[in-house]
């Protein structure tokens, strides 16, 4: 399945939403991560069609939730791009049911942290390692012992629902039947390397 600008444009202003006539203003933050060559290899220069995969829906996507959560632009597409292999292997393994190959627990939150005051921290300092966790991670994290392992400022984004997200929005959007969406997405699944 192929997307137009178009189609990202409403199924991600859907997912986040944008009102009507703030449209052309969440236009501009897509076409800033344009500016930036984000998603790499979607950015073909003015007046030339793209045909948007599941990869870059799913990578733009991760950029504005991370825009959401407080991190400009710069700070997600730098971070974005170092851990995109395990981010979408993730989301696959979502797309593909949620099930761990070894039938253990299934690390679907993902955990980054995108401090706009890094830069300014000591480099051994910087805490840059971007984390799959499963819920009992989660869990010891937020007891009330803690686990010190993730210190903040971070983010945890729930993989689940932000597929969930972005499925509802595509089934607003595209043309074709919920099955016809859900097959692709599938197919594009089994077909991403599983990455840790």
């Amino acid at each position: 399945m192929e997307f137009s600008y178009a189609d990202i444009l409403d199924m991600l202003s859907i997912k986040h939403n944008v009102t009507k006539d703030k449209v052309v203003a969440f236009r501009g933050r897509l076409q800033h991560f344009q500016r930036l060559g984000f998603p790499a290899g979607a950015n073909t220069g003015k007046g030339h069609m793209v045909a948007y995969s599941w990869r870059e829906l799913f990578l733009i996507g991760l950029a504005l939730d991370c825009l959401e959560i407080g991190s400009t632009p710069d700070r997600s597409v730098n971070e974005i791009v170092k851990f995109e292999d395990v981010f979408l292997s993730a989301v696959a393994r979502v797309a593909r049911g949620g099930q761990a190959d070894d039938g253990g627990e299934f690390a679907c939150f993902l955990i980054v942290e995108l401090s706009n005051l890094m830069s300014l921290k000591a480099e051994n300092d910087w805490s840059q390692t971007v984390k799959l966790l499963s819920h009992s991670d989660l869990m010891e994290i937020l007891s009330s012992e803690g686990l010190d392992a993730h210190r903040s400022p971070y983010a945890l984004i729930d993989l689940r629902q932000f597929l969930a997200g972005i499925l509802n929005a595509s089934f607003e959007t595209l043309d074709g039947s919920k099955t016809k969406i859900i097959s692709d997405l599938k197919n594009w699944a089994s077909q991403q390397p599983d990455v840790d």
